[in-house]
């Protein structure tokens, strides 16, 4: 099982918080970065990892597989609402590894679709409301057990179906 990479940019790994968008280069964030998985926030524990992009970047399955649903993602539809950031959405797509989220996007396609690395499934859309000094767009990206059709934060325990995509993307830098 090997992933593709998701946006037609070089994933660069890091854990510097200083973080810039180089022409054609996204950072790869890792641990102790507050994009990398598994990483505490203020209110919770960042349940996938941030590709950071410019807006309206195009989104590609990491591999072969079939739409299983579109979310409203952040902002005022979710849930729960999450009213300090912008409305996204994110499209899970079942495959060989999994249910991959590919959250903070717009989605371009339908439930039920099948899907190929070549085929663009969504684009990036600003998520922060504020400007904080950090990129405001991103593809947020998760990994989750198969038969996921949604997800959940991680306030306290990690949710059941979550897993760690991390290895999956350092391996497609290869």
């Amino acid at each position: 099982m090997s992933w593709k990479h998701p946006i037609n940019r070089i994933l660069i790994p890091t854990n510097d918080r200083d973080l810039k968008i180089p022409d054609g280069r996204s950072p790869l964030p890792l641990a102790p970065h507050p994009g990398a998985f598994g990483v505490r926030r203020k209110h919770h524990t960042h349940e996938g990892v941030d590709l950071y992009c410019p807006v309206d970047t195009t989104v590609y399955p990491v591999e072969d597989g079939i739409v299983v649903a579109i979310i409203d993602f952040t902002g005022q539809y979710a849930n729960p609402p999450s009213l300090w950031w912008l409305d996204t959405q994110a499209v899970l797509i079942e495959g060989e590894s999994g249910v991959v989220v590919y959250g903070e996007i717009e989605s371009l396609v339908t439930v039920g679709r099948f899907v190929t690395t070549r085929d663009y499934i969504g684009e990036v859309k600003q998520v922060l409301r504020k400007d904080k000094g950090y990129p405001m767009s991103m593809l947020h990206l998760e990994l989750h057990t198969h038969g996921t059709r949604d997800v959940y934060e991680w306030i306290d325990e990690k949710p059941a179906s979550l897993l760690d995509p991390t290895l999956l993307l350092m391996e497609s830098l290869q």
